[in-house]
């Protein structure tokens, strides 16, 4: 069997891009996948539905220890509208928007078929597969060849390999950092690998347990009195171990990274002004006046901690006890104390640095012929379709440039 022009490892969502963009360059192209099928990740997103890309993004929607100006490089490369484009054009998928949420599903709502059209199309191009083929390591040959050997004993070379392993999150789907571990072997730098995007554990406001309550919050990420971040997001779940949704998911990693942060939580998102409106002297009872804006089991869980008795009416408040219950209900602080790690976290943050990649082709500046996308480069992006984006991204553009 002669030698493709290009294998790339790993049939996920940048994979499958890069596989499809190369092949487009009239290479023969292999795809060595260590799991029975593709794209088990595009399956499970968004609830199965797929959220496929956001509707609007920005830059700083990423995060990375890395230069953001190289960042930005690599997004003008393939604009949101362009890749909105290739799907519906090229691939042949019908999308429709939820802009609420800021989402692009497929009109099918079927994660299924978004992974079949990447699929197919690679297929349709010439691509090879081989399934179930992990891979064990990595070296270069003289000749400037690149031999992979699969944990089968068996060898494949070419001139040009695509590095798309993923990260470590969801191990259950193959991501188990094996990418992480060849780049190390070959000497590449990365930058510490930490789980993201992950539910928080802590206790709940209150003595009792809080599971199952959902509602939209405005959630800031503070320490020392200083406001580090914002969640660009509203929703928020409490969980048998502590807190998820899209507001703690996406500013999780600050806790991960620094422990000593903590989650400042304005319940309603209407701030102290609306609850010093709605908690004026009047004969209504304070815990009838909370409840009408908060889950009625939230609404006694604060009420209790702050002190305040659920038989009190708005009038009998004292001054003490209505900025206390005030600032619980509009600047409640929550403080993990762990997170749910990479078995329930969206991607993985860390890996390789941009600063070794050049950002024009993913072609690893030192280690010729090696090009690298998707979550194994130290870039992630909040929720929301935004690391589906970053694979389309950098796997068309190592496509392209493995020529």
């Amino acid at each position: 069997m002669k030698d493709p022009d290009v294998i790339v490892l790993g049939a996920g969502a940048a994979g499958l891009t890069a596989a499809i963009f190369a092949a487009q360059q009239g290479k023969n192209v292999l795809v060595l996948e260590k799991t029975p099928m593709a794209g088990r990740k595009i399956l499970m997103s968004g609830g199965t539905r797929c959220n496929v890309l956001p509707v609007e993004m920005l830059p700083s929607d990423y995060m990375s220890a890395s230069s953001q100006n190289l960042v930005n490089k690599i997004f003008k490369s393939w604009s949101l509208e362009a890749c909105h484009r290739w799907f519906e054009e090229e691939l042949g998928l019908e999308m429709l928007t939820e802009t609420a949420s800021n989402k692009w599903f497929p009109a099918s709502n079927s994660a299924k078929e978004v992974r079949d059209l990447l699929v197919n199309k690679a297929e349709e191009l010439g691509v090879q597969f081989r399934y179930n083929t992990p891979v064990r390591s990595l070296r270069k040959l003289e000749g400037d060849t690149w031999e992979v050997q699969s944990t089968d004993g068996s060898h494949y070379r070419s001139k040009k390999v695509i590095m798309a392993t993923g990260g470590l999150s969801i191990p259950t789907t193959g991501t188990q950092g094996d990418g992480h571990r060849i780049m190390q072997a070959l000497g590449g730098i990365m930058e510490s690998t930490y789980p993201a995007l992950t539910p928080l554990t802590g206790p709940h406001p209150g003595t009792e347990n809080l599971a199952g309550i959902s509602l939209d919050v405005k959630l800031k990420v503070i320490k020392e009195d200083k406001v580090l971040a914002l969640s660009n997001r509203s929703g928020f779940l409490f969980t048998h171990k502590g807190y998820s949704g899209p507001s703690v998911l996406d500013v999780s990693h600050w806790y991960i990274r620094d422990p000593e942060v903590y989650l400042e939580v304005d319940w309603l998102g209407e701030g102290a002004s609306f609850w010093e409106e709605q908690l004026a002297p009047s004969r209504m009872q304070v815990f009838t006046k909370v409840r009408e804006f908060l889950p009625e089991r939230l609404a006694r869980a604060l009420m209790q901690e702050s002190g305040v008795a659920l038989q009190k009416n708005c009038a009998e408040l004292g001054k003490a006890d209505r900025k206390r219950l005030i600032q619980w209900l509009s600047a409640y602080r929550l403080h993990p104390r762990g997170h749910e790690g990479y078995a329930k976290a969206e991607v993985t943050g860390g890996g390789l640095r941009l600063e070794d990649l050049n950002t024009a082709t993913m072609e690893h500046k030192t280690l010729k012929g090696l090009y690298l996308c998707g979550e194994i480069i130290d870039v992630f992006g909040r929720i929301g379709g935004f690391n589906f984006y970053w694979a389309w991204v950098t796997g068309r553009l190592a496509g392209k440039s493995s020529i």
